[in-house]
């Protein structure tokens, strides 16, 4: 890329400037691992320049960092680079120039010894005067015998960070057991105390030994102590919010089922009939089940909600109910297949051809096709036509009738009214304003996406949820 220089391209060339210095910026972060190598050939490069002769320790640091810039080097993706036929270049060299410097150390060591141990026959030549020499003399070495310290073999500490990284960190299933959720939270609270304790303690060790430097030993222990355990408190509080919310979200069918009351045939086919049993009693089931991991994780790792337990007994009771209302729903279930199909007048086209999505604290909850098919969670699990029916499983189960009536199974469950207002077995439970806001529990909670005045499916799919598989 060429740039303007003269005046007039002044501004043109300001640009390519920008341009050039973005494509720099760029090229260096698709070139992270051979940045790294190239920073680290210049700290080994002016190590070397202040190396004192027989600092060890010393030596010993820079030749762990020459092997990380050798790794840095292996992994990078830009071996078409000339910059990456300098660093390897650049490597050799200083390669070469840490040999050089052990052998000079080696051969200055044997000769210091040598001079230690005078051969048998000097004795006769003591009074020849030594050799002149522009070099220091032998009697000018170190007096003492003691040899250098042996090298120290360098440690890597990075894989001592690998278990606190976020990908590393144990797995817990989404329908855990308590066992497995007891295992994976002593395993979490280990890496947070005795496991970090143990770490920390071999950080230490290698920098006391000379085998790390004290650069090394402080970053490394900045992520294990710090950084890293702020993903492992936001993994644990990840987990107890999942948990939460499954009881959280079983409790308003709870609730319903918990409301049944005694002979109440519609009611208990509503939730127990042969088709929604099982998958009932799997969700309810789940719900208590993630009671069972929270009280594992109040014990091991700390906190607690207040409210859990009031929330937990609930959901238990349907649990029970639910098996009680079984056999009722199972009458109610031959009732329906024997009564005689009555034909229905047609209604009218009045429920816009609309696909909307429905939020509901930030996320989608449901959503509808043009031709009224409703969906939740990637399932097609009902369908409300232009002219109010509600049709589930190919059957029509209940409506939505023009002047607002909302009917399911025989029966008026609720009503919708002009002014956006829902009411349910004779209480008010939302409201939908004309902006597309839904109210829910006296608050703005969701959305209608687009609006454009049809709001009535959004209803039935907001306040009568419970009607429909999931």
């Amino acid at each position: 890329m060429r740039c303007a220089t003269n005046a007039v391209g002044g501004y043109i060339s300001g640009l390519c400037m920008v341009l050039l210095a973005l494509m720099a910026i760029q090229a260096q972060a698709m070139d992270a691992d051979l940045n790294l190598a190239t920073r680290t050939l210049k700290q080994v490069d002016n190590g070397l320049e202040r190396l004192r002769p027989g600092d060890v320790p010393s030596y010993n640091r820079l030749s762990a960092k020459l092997n990380k810039a050798a790794k840095h080097l292996e992994t990078t993706q830009s071996k078409s680079l000339p910059e990456y036929a300098n660093a390897v270049k650049h490597w050799g060299a200083l390669q070469a120039r840490m040999v050089e410097i052990a052998n000079d150390w080696n051969a200055q060591r044997q000769k210091a010894q040598a001079a230690q141990t005078p051969p048998a026959s000097k004795s006769s030549t003591a009074s020849k005067p030594p050799p002149v020499s522009k070099s220091p003399p032998a009697s000018k070495s170190p007096p003492s015998r003691k040899q250098a310290a042996p090298a120290v073999e360098p440690v890597d500490l990075d894989p001592l960070m690998t278990k606190y990284q976020r990908n590393n960190l144990p797995k817990l299933p989404d329908t855990a057991t308590a066992e497995q959720a007891r295992t994976w939270a002593r395993h979490m609270k280990g890496l947070q105390t005795t496991q970090l304790q143990s770490d920390l303690a071999t950080i230490d060790s290698a920098l006391k030994s000379g085998a790390a430097s004290k650069s090394d030993a402080d970053r490394v222990r900045r992520w294990v102590s710090d950084i890293f355990q702020g993903n492992i408190k936001q993994t644990i509080r990840q987990q107890i919010q999942r948990n939460e919310g499954t009881i959280e979200s079983m409790l308003y069918m709870a609730d319903m089922i918990n409301a049944v009351k005694p002979g109440d045939k519609n009611g208990a086919y509503r939730f127990a009939d042969d088709e929604k049993l099982q998958h009932n009693r799997m969700r309810l089931d789940n719900a208590l089940r993630a009671g069972s991991v929270l009280v594992v994780f109040d014990e091991l790792l700390g906190g607690g909600n207040t409210t859990r337990t009031e929330k937990l007994k609930r959901i238990k009771s349907a649990r029970i109910k639910l098996d009680k209302l079984a056999p009722l729903a199972a009458e109610q279930a031959r009732y329906f297949a024997s009564a005689p199909k009555k034909q229905r007048p047609v209604t009218k086209d009045f429920l816009a051809p609309i696909a909307q999505k429905y939020w509901l604290n930030g996320s989608v909850t449901a959503e509808t096709e043009a031709d009224g098919s409703i969906w939740i969670d990637a399932y097609d699990v009902a369908d409300i036509t232009h002219n109010g029916k509600i049709w589930i499983e190919s059957n029509q189960r209940g409506s939505i009738e023009p002047n607002g009536e909302v009917w399911f199974d025989g029966n008026q469950v609720g009503s919708l009214e002009p002014n956006g207002e829902v009411w349910r077995s004779g209480n008010q439970v939302g409201l939908i304003e004309q902006n597309g806001a839904v109210w829910i529990n006296g608050s703005p909670a969701g959305e209608i996406i687009p609006f454009q005045g049809e709001w009535k499916r959004a209803a039935i799919l907001y306040y009568f949820r419970d009607f429909f598989p999931r």
